[in-house]
């Protein structure tokens, strides 16, 4: 199958139905070991999305012609959330999401992500990213994370 080149554009209201429920969804079935992914309900994660992510952070959106595929929200240089919808994972859409990234942001880009979440880690890695640091996340996660760091 051929990849499509995802446009990625700013996130607008009109995404906000479709985009919530899928990005809760992946969140869940992309952190099975954490039991505070498991326990959020839809309704959790859309207050958090409306009344925190998108408060605070810019969020772009990265879509065919066809599908909205993923997303992307940054505050500065941090990446707070990447996330590519699990049909579309391994397509380019990461990819394409990164480069607004750099950007929005074209000296550095930072972001934490779990320790076990092999697969994000093998991603950043690939694209220049250096791990910086390893910790643990806050309170309720408490999950062992890493801190990476990308410079131009």
């Amino acid at each position: 199958m051929n990849a499509i080149e995802p446009v990625v554009r700013r996130f607008i209201e009109a995404d906000f139905d479709d985009l919530v429920p899928r990005w809760h969804h992946t969140n869940r079935v992309s952190y099975p070991y954490s039991p505070e992914h498991q326990r959020h309900t839809l309704d959790d994660a859309l207050a958090f999305f409306r009344d925190r992510l998108l408060v605070e952070s810019e969020v772009w959106v990265a879509e065919t012609p066809t599908s909205r595929t993923g997303l992307i929200a940054m505050r500065g240089p941090w990446i707070r959330q990447l996330t590519v919808f699990p049909e579309h994972q391994r397509q380019g859409i990461g990819s394409a999401l990164l480069r607004k990234a750099r950007e929005r942001s074209p000296q550095e880009l930072r972001l934490f992500t779990f320790q076990r979440n092999h697969p994000a880690r093998a991603f950043y890695e690939h694209h220049g990213f250096v791990a910086i640091a390893f910790g643990l996340s806050p309170a309720p996660e408490s999950e062992p994370d890493v801190e990476y760091r990308w410079v131009a």
